[in-house]
């Protein structure tokens, strides 16, 4: 179900400024209906954000919380955020090695192709020159016709497997990137705060 980014606010444990910093972000997806309004599902609200303890209540004293109370909240949403990135870079790992062994896979069925191609054209140039030899010639044409366009698009997912491959490990290194950043952060601002 998907609400408005008002409805948000009123639902949501969120400031009006940050709701539309983190879509703007990129942190909180939305889309746009017909008449080009934001809209943000609500599994995404449940994501980022607590829901208010009265529901639509936009009293202020439930608004206002002490300094403390708003560090301690920053601090649990920067171990939530490492966390996430932390199970994001796992998740990007496991789908690395899945696409290397995908890659080998593909590679070794390749060679095994490249094999029975050899081997069919071994046959064709020892043949005999009989008639209906010359006949199961064009066959084995065909068949190696086949067996190129069978390779050749074999060799084409094999190359998109490995540029995919690639592109998760550089994706992987991103994501360990913006990790360590936010590690650094996170022990800069606590450094802060303790002294």
């Amino acid at each position: 179900m998907n609400i408005s980014p008002a409805e948000a606010i009123r639902r949501y444990d969120v400031s009006k400024p940050t709701l539309y910093s983190d879509m703007k972000d990129g942190k909180l997806s939305f889309t746009m209906d017909d008449r080009k309004r934001r809209k943000i599902n609500i599994a995404e609200l449940d994501r980022l954000y607590e829901k208010r303890a009265g529901g639509n209540d936009d009293t202020s004293d439930n608004n206002v919380k002490n300094g403390s109370e708003n560090t301690e909240l920053n601090v649990k949403k920067g171990d939530y955020n490492l966390s996430r990135l932390e199970a994001e870079v796992d998740f990007l790992k496991r789908e690395l090695q899945n696409r290397q062994q995908e890659t080998e896979r593909w590679q070794e069925a390749f060679d095994k192709a490249q094999s029975t191609a050899d081997k069919i054209t071994a046959l064709l140039e020892d043949r005999s020159h009989l008639s209906k030899q010359e006949e199961k010639q064009d066959e084995w044409k065909d068949s190696i016709k086949a067996l190129e366009n069978r390779i050749a698009n074999q060799e084409a997912k094999a190359k998109e497997e490995q540029e995919r491959a690639q592109k998760i490990l550089r994706q992987n290194q991103a994501l360990k990137k913006a990790l360590e950043e936010e590690r650094q952060k996170n022990k800069s601002f606590l450094k802060k705060l303790f002294g």
